[in-house]
């Protein structure tokens, strides 16, 4: 038998009909990355030379999520992280008052609820394999390098 990749299909449900993660997260992170893209630009005329931003995390989870990727909990963990950090940095180096309400404004109606949106899709991922991780070992189902494989048939 060949080995099964770890991936959920799209309409794995638990615990009264909630999705582990909704389908929408995925378009919603890769909307966020593109709309992304214009900012970088206009960030890349207004800073000084020695500004470096990269939003590669956001563009990254999406794509795991959208694969139903076993790494897709550990991008949302990582990529909520970094989003606290930078609106933590964007509020706390600004100089001017309109630098000020414009990274506290950022922080809270865009970082924050992404980073808020990326950790609760870790905890539900990491739920999610808490729970049939028993079930899969009574049935005999092992993981061998990041793949789910199912028990040999008997004879």
């Amino acid at each position: 038998m060949s080995p099964i990749q770890l991936r959920a299909p799209m309409q794995i449900c638990w615990g009264r009909g909630k999705w582990i993660v909704p389908p929408w997260v995925a378009p919603v992170f890769l909307v966020c990355a593109v709309v992304l893209i214009p900012w970088t630009g206009f960030l890349f005329f207004e800073l000084p030379r020695h500004y470096v931003a990269n939003h590669c995390a956001l563009a990254a989870t999406a794509v795991a999520v959208a694969r139903r990727s076993p790494l897709a909990e550990v991008a949302a963990a990582i990529t909520g992280t970094l989003l606290v950090c930078d609106a933590w940095f964007d509020v706390l180096t600004s100089r001017a008052t309109s630098d000020i309400v414009q990274g506290v404004l950022l922080a809270a109606l865009v970082e924050l609820p992404l980073a808020a949106l990326c950790f609760w899709m870790a905890v539900n991922m990491a739920h999610a394999v808490e729970v049939t991780r028993p079930f899969l070992q009574k049935a005999g189902f092992t993981i061998e390098r990041n793949r789910l494989v199912p028990p040999k048939a008997p004879g």
